[in-house]
């Protein structure tokens, strides 16, 4: 299943390298994870209009959605990998989810501010 407009792999889009540095050491091997990575992105974020361009924000989360994917597969079932490096392994991470749905902040018309 393709899914059009996010970032394909390696050499399909130079922001893959700012979001990921190191991203093209894993050369072809990326297209897998970010295409799963985009997946989950979509179903998880507000829906995009046909035809619209994906917005950056999305293509952000999907290329981080991807580098916890690859994390997550040589991590063991102890969140370890290495020497002891303690790696964290969620489905999704929170910096992803608020990539996809920011949360809204509270209106601020001036004024004190109520102290609870």
């Amino acid at each position: 299943m393709a899914v059009l407009g996010w970032i394909s792999g390696v050499g399909s889009d130079d922001r893959l390298d700012v979001l990921w540095p190191g991203a093209s050491d894993y050369g072809f091997d990326l297209d897998f994870p970010l295409q799963c990575a985009a997946i989950q992105c979509a179903l998880f974020a507000p829906p995009i209009d046909d035809g619209a361009p994906v917005p950056d924000n999305y293509l952000a989360a999907q290329v981080l959605q991807a580098r916890a994917l690859v994390r997550a597969g040589i991590v063991g079932d102890s969140d370890r990998a290495g020497l002891g490096e303690t790696v964290a392994v969620f489905p999704m991470d929170w910096t992803v989810k608020n990539l996809l749905r920011p949360k809204r902040g509270k209106p601020y018309f001036g004024g004190k501010r109520a102290v609870s």
